[in-house]
């Protein structure tokens, strides 16, 4: 019996590799001569920028630089910082990388420890925990009958969104910031980006969004003072993806690689104005809805007919995330009180996702960092996990969802609650797209 075939493709993604790698950087400090003697370490910090990830035959391949920078008191009572950048360089090895469509890549600081070897001199290391994402499209051939007589077939029609398109596409922003007050040694630099709104054109997407930088720098007249600048640039970028629909769905996340500030003055220790360079990477994941007709059995009513079969995974659309969530809680500080907050950072820490009573719920937390000045003058550095639940009704009652939601932390406060207390204030910005996921055997 010859028997005519219809052939469909059905693309998906496949995760060849999360791992995780511990890279260690350090360095000894040196202050130079026009700085003062190291009285006592405030806190010391570790930022780091992503230079280039990419995959080159079965190898992916992470380099960049740390910044290791060290905040210290001196005698006079100001605030004085000094750094280093250490290059690093990371990669894994698998036969299965040949056939990578995309890598993302993500690094986080573990711990940093600083320590005084003399009135100018510090031994500062930093572990990075540095986390590959690794994609690969896997593709399935969805068969069907072509008018066949004499077979009786049982066919599920099923919705699916089946992979358009996985690729990374990076982009560079700079912009000056003239200062209001005079700056003479950086803290802290943030930044973080999120994209409002995409718009598909033929091979292309059209990003739009904005960059935010935070700034903190103490004052070059006042070195007891701190100052903080916070600058927001706007994206609209066009970026090329080649095979790329209009009627796609999906995701552009934007993740902020590489952040650079320099100092630009009139003279040296005294500067007016901040030259700021981003880096950003945009992870793009886009689907095309199709609506396939699959054969779960069969048999001829004249033949013997023989059919294999496999357990095939669709996905469908279920929902979309894009929203705000914010949340907020207290440090509790002993000692002399508070009197101000110098700086403050956040990192986000593991999400989790979980269907609960027919609701989405996204957890995780943030690791809050202060530097804070008591009432004496005396400057401490505290920290706090502050947990977050983000909930997101929806017809999920019963279903396999599938989300792995993108979340940035886009603005972080701390002030004085009263003596004994920092109230502490965070908004994060939340993206996703929710599928469901159906499993059943299909002959294949």
């Amino acid at each position: 019996m010859d028997i005519s075939l219809k052939h469909e493709d059905y693309k998906y993604l496949k995760i060849l590799s999360d791992n995780t790698i511990e890279e260690s950087v350090e360095a000894e400090l040196t202050l130079p001569e026009y700085m003062p003697e190291i009285l006592r370490i405030i806190k010391s910090t570790a930022e780091t920028k992503i230079n280039a990830c990419n995959v080159v035959g079965d190898r992916v391949t992470i380099d960049g630089v740390c910044e290791l920078r060290m905040i210290y008191t001196a005698e006079d009572g100001g605030i004085y910082s000094f750094s280093q950048t250490r290059p690093f360089a990371r990669h894994l090895e698998n036969p299965e990388f040949n056939n990578a469509a995309d890598v993302e890549s993500n690094i986080s600081v573990s711990y940093v420890n600083c320590r005084a070897t003399g009135t100018k001199r510090a031994e500062i290391k930093a572990g990075l925990t540095i986390k590959f994402n690794i994609f690969a499209e896997e593709k399935e051939d969805i068969i069907s009958f072509d008018d066949v007589k004499n077979i009786e077939q049982k066919t599920v029609s099923v919705k699916a969104m089946s992979l358009g398109c996985k690729k990374t596409r990076s982009f560079s922003m700079s912009d000056t910031i003239t200062l209001n007050m005079p700056a003479a040694f950086l803290l802290s630099t943030k930044a973080c980006a999120v994209c409002s709104e995409t718009r598909k054109i033929n091979n292309k997407i059209m990003v739009k969004g904005e960059a935010v930088v935070d700034i903190c720098y103490v004052n070059s007249n006042d070195k007891t003072v701190v100052e903080h600048i916070k600058h927001n640039l706007p994206i609209n970028q066009i970026l090329e993806f080649d095979g790329m629909e209009e009627h796609y769905k999906g995701d552009v996340f934007l993740q902020v690689v590489s952040a650079d500030v320099i100092m630009k003055g009139e003279s040296a220790g005294s500067a007016t104005s901040f030259d700021v360079s981003l880096v950003l990477d945009a992870h793009t994941t886009m689907w095309e809805e199709k609506e396939l007709i699959v054969i779960a059995d069969a048999y001829a009513v004249d033949k013997a007919l023989e059919l294999q079969q496999a357990p095939y995974s669709f996905f469908s659309y279920a929902d979309e995330i894009k929203d705000t969530h914010s949340f907020s809680g207290e440090f509790t500080i002993s000692g002399d009180g508070v009197y101000s907050v110098v700086d403050s950072c956040g990192e986000l820490t593991s999400i989790q996702v979980k269907n609960e009573k027919g609701e989405l719920v996204i957890s995780g937390g943030v690791n809050v960092s202060a530097i804070i000045k008591d009432s004496s003058g005396n400057i401490s550095s505290v920290n706090k996990i502050f947990d977050y639940s983000y909930k997101k009704a929806g017809d999920f009652t019963d279903k396999s969802i599938l989300c792995k939601p993108d979340i940035v932390l886009t603005n972080l406060e701390c002030k004085p609650k009263n003596s004994n207390s920092i109230g502490f204030f965070a908004e994060i910005n939340i993206s996703a797209t929710v599928l469901e996921q159906k499993r059943f055997d299909v002959v294949t």
